[in-house]
């Protein structure tokens, strides 16, 4: 029994040590895209020709990349969640935190960017290739996709939409339909502070949050509610 979970322990350490990279840095562009989105007004150029493709497109993208990543994870780590490491549990958790975020239907106006949990697999399997070693396609190959397979694209139309919605309430100076993205931000960074607990990975000059949404559950917010916020960290830099 000892020597079984002495092997668990191990197997989850080598699955999280092979996947350690890619998911953080999917988180890390995931969060920085939803900054931007949310706090640097990027969707003020979605008029522009020459960025309005990669809004769109590029936003699709890294949802599809993020989660392409937790489903290998997810797929090649059932046992994850079982699990004595603290950080491996911590991570289980925070990852079901997100999927919850993102197809949370409960809050009026927040409709922007829903994914069902099936829609989060469908992405995550659509966006994934290879057999015995598993990988996310990289933008190239999306792009080409994205634009000339209907049925690889469909999967996306939430966050086209999403992106519609936002443009349309950033018009009327409604900030509620981001608060789905600006809660799934705090969340992938308590992603990013587990999986880069020392804080000296890439992208470390730009984990700044967002201002937080009402009802958000990241570490920072549900710390913060006992003592005053602390400030914000350097801001990221918008680009399309």
């Amino acid at each position: 029994m000892v020597h079984r979970r002495r092997r668990r322990r191990a197997d989850a350490k080598k699955l999280v040590a092979k996947y350690h990279d890619p998911l953080l840095l999917a988180s890390l562009e995931l969060q920085s895209r939803l900054f931007n989105v949310t706090q640097q007004n990027l969707l003020a150029h979605v008029d522009d020709d020459e960025k309005k493709g990669l809004i769109f497109v590029y936003t699709a993208f890294l949802f599809g990349q993020f989660l392409s990543w937790t489903y290998i994870l997810r797929r090649e780590a059932q046992f994850l969640r079982f699990s004595t490491e603290k950080n491996n549990r911590q991570m289980s958790r925070t990852l079901g935190a997100i999927s919850n975020v993102l197809y949370d239907d409960s809050n009026p106006g927040e409709g922007p960017f829903r994914l069902w949990k099936g829609q989060q697999m469908a992405i995550g399997e659509v966006m994934t290739r290879g057999d015995d070693q598993l990988y996310c396609i990289g933008y190239s190959t999306f792009s080409k996709e994205y634009k000339t397979k209907p049925e690889f694209r469909k999967w996306l139309i939430p966050v086209e939409r999403g992106i519609q919605d936002l443009v349309h309430a950033g018009k009327q100076r409604d900030r509620v339909p981001t608060y789905r993205l600006r809660r799934l931000q705090h969340l992938l960074i308590d992603l990013i502070t587990i999986l880069d607990e020392d804080g000296e990975g890439e992208g470390r000059t730009r984990r700044g949050y967002v201002d937080a949404a009402s009802g958000c559950d990241c570490n920072g917010c549900l710390s913060n509610k006992t003592r005053p916020r602390r400030k914000e960290a350097k801001r990221q830099i918008a680009a399309p």
